[in-house]
């Protein structure tokens, strides 16, 4: 059965480009000076600089920038294994209610410090006036790479420590 509003995996590409709300945003730019939107365009970045092809991104091109990545969740494998390659710090924005998922299995979990999960649901704007936007049906977490969690929002922090990060395998 599929989902209100979705294609049955919860990857609805008309609502790829929506904008993190301005609230939580300027809360988190106000500590962590974000340098550059990894996955925007001119109408929804959040910074002077942005990417609407992030996967030709490279390394060099991050130096020393803080990053912020809100994932079109259409495409939000392949963007936080670019993200988890090429970003030396950063946060990331994500819905956190399948993180049994391969996107959080495979990369996140593996390559971030740190997963928050803000009190209440994070509320999102459309890119186009005519869609109406608002509340997610599915809660938010902000994704810590290598800066510290945030410190002006009431939530809760799981902290990922790499020593104790092991592939487990019931089949053994």
């Amino acid at each position: 059965m599929k989902g209100k509003g979705n294609d049955g995996t919860g990857n609805n590409e008309s609502r790829d480009l929506w904008r993190t709300e301005q609230k939580l945003w300027e809360k988190l730019n106000k500590q962590y000076g974000f340098k550059f939107d990894c996955c925007a365009n001119k109408i929804n970045t959040k910074c002077n600089d942005y990417s609407n092809n992030f996967e030709e991104i490279n390394l060099i091109d991050l130096v020393d920038k803080v990053c912020w990545m809100n994932p079109p969740f259409s495409n939000a494998y392949r963007m936080f294994a670019h993200y988890s390659q090429v970003v030396q710090k950063g946060i990331c924005i994500f819905r956190c209610d399948n993180m049994e998922t391969k996107v959080w299995q495979e990369i996140i979990l593996k390559h971030c410090n740190w997963v928050f999960i803000p009190k209440g649901r994070v509320s999102y704007t459309p890119f186009d006036i005519n869609i109406r936007g608002g509340m997610t049906r599915f809660p938010s977490a902000l994704i810590g790479f290598n800066v510290e969690p945030p410190e002006d929002i009431e939530g809760t922090c799981l902290s990922i420590n790499k020593i104790d990060l092991r592939n487990y395998n019931t089949d053994k």
